[in-house]
């Protein structure tokens, strides 16, 4: 893996608390920077998979079948908490 260095400019204010963020999380700020990034990424992937799948025809029917399975009996009138 290629390494490359990319200077970031953080304002003072904002530097403070990713410092204290990062120790929070026992790492550096260059770490929990790094894996913000890679989450923020991940997270990105995982939207564009899902929401560019094409629905199944079957996709519901499990949450169907246990909908139907129950009773549709309306609440009693003192069964409020």
């Amino acid at each position: 893996m290629i390494e490359t260095v990319i200077p970031v400019h953080v304002p003072a204010p904002l530097l403070q608390d990713l410092k204290q963020e990062a120790d929070r999380a026992g790492v550096s700020v260059e770490h929990w920077l790094l894996n913000l990034a890679a989450d923020r990424i991940r997270e990105k992937i995982v939207t564009e998979r899902y929401f560019s799948r094409i629905p199944q025809p079957s996709d519901g029917h499990s949450l169907l079948e246990i909908l139907n399975s129950t009773r549709d009996n309306p609440p009693l009138q003192d069964d409020q908490l």
